[in-house]
């Protein structure tokens, strides 16, 4: 057993909490034998000595909240399932970049949109997205449709689904399940190679190497094409996506799961009219396709988000070629440290 990556202990209201970046609404107040049991994790006294370890009579430290074995098993319980500590082995060192958006990212304040926090909490280990992105989803969605702004929500870039599943949640909450959403993946995380402009931001861009060429993917015997920034690999299948976003309860025949490169599958298989388009490959070649071929789909007000802006050098660099090419400059706004969104200007 061990403290868990990023768990913290933070101070909130006057009072102290736990919790872990993973999990930014589920903060849980600690007193000072919590505390204590924290520090004997650390320090790796295995958890069936936690109870004698944490003896006022043998070691003089503070009591646990209830005295006794059954206090200690009783916090251990909500410590795992918080996500503090772990009794798994010590996994591979996750995005730094990840972690430090979610970390800045835990608001507290959104425990005030009751029907947000039901949603959010709904779409937990679906998403990498810090709260402050869910949040700028959510409100994009009652934005559109307070507006009245005609067409599809598109997703390029899926992973498990969580974005499109709040998405859905937030047209529910809206009495709204007569628009279509469009999620375009490879589903699973084949990827495409990785080219000369692509790399985190600030370090030097990744080489090309040797695989499969663009528009073959997946390859021979549904090998990856490549590999996701970060080593993410446990995406889903395009049909366990769709089941996820039924089960929620939006209508089957409005959810249109695109598998393929968006190199391959765009234009083609497109909605003539978009109100909403999130944009989360990563990668040059396929942001700069999408902003390409589906911005003009874009009606005016609509609203275009893009992930990994400001944390991939390819998605910054293509999102940054493409606007300044525009007739009618956007403003584009900071979501968090990654995330970046603006809204399509109405025509002259």
């Amino acid at each position: 057993m061990r403290l868990n990556d990023g768990a913290f202990v933070a101070a909130r209201d006057g009072r102290l909490v736990v919790g872990h970046v993973d999990r930014p609404f589920e903060l849980w107040q600690a007193d000072a034998g919590v505390l204590v049991l924290l520090a004997e994790i650390a320090r790796g006294t295995p958890a069936g000595e936690l109870a004698r370890a944490l003896a006022p009579e043998a070691t003089g430290r503070a009591k646990v909240s209830a005295p006794g074995a059954a206090a200690v098993s009783a916090a251990l319980a909500r410590l795992r399932q918080a996500h503090v500590v772990t009794d798994a082995p010590r996994p591979a060192l996750r995005d730094a970049n990840i972690e430090i958006a979610r970390a800045v990212s835990a608001t507290p304040d959104l425990h005030a949109d009751a029907e947000f926090m039901r949603a959010a909490r709904a779409c937990e280990d679906l998403t990498l997205t810090s709260a402050a992105a869910r949040y700028a989803l959510w409100t994009a969605v009652r934005h559109i449709v307070s507006a009245q702004v005609p067409g599809a929500l598109v997703e390029c870039g899926v992973w498990r689904g969580g974005s499109m599943l709040l998405t859905a949640l937030a047209l529910k909450d809206m009495g709204v399940t007569d628009r279509d959403l469009y999620l375009y993946d490879t589903f699973g995380w084949k990827w495409e190679k990785p080219g000369e402009h692509d790399g985190f931001a600030g370090t030097a861009p990744a080489q090309p190497g040797p695989g499969p060429a663009p528009g073959s993917c997946p390859g021979p015997d549904g090998e990856p094409c490549g590999q996701p920034a970060g080593g993410m690999t446990d995406g889903v299948s395009a049909a366990e996506v769709h089941r996820r976003i039924t089960a929620a309860g939006y209508p089957a025949g409005r959810i249109h799961c695109v598998p393929g490169l968006v190199q391959d599958t765009l234009p083609d298989r497109a909605p003539a009219t978009i109100a909403l388009l999130r944009l989360d490959t990563d990668q040059y070649d396929s942001t700069r396709h999408e902003l390409r071929e589906l911005y003009p789909r874009v009606a005016p007000g609509g609203v275009v988000l893009v992930d990994d802006y400001g944390k991939l050098s390819g998605a910054t660099r293509a999102t940054d070629e493409y606007l300044a090419g525009l007739d009618r400059p956007v403003l584009l706004h900071r979501i968090d440290t990654q995330g970046r969104m603006f809204v399509k200007p109405a025509e002259r």
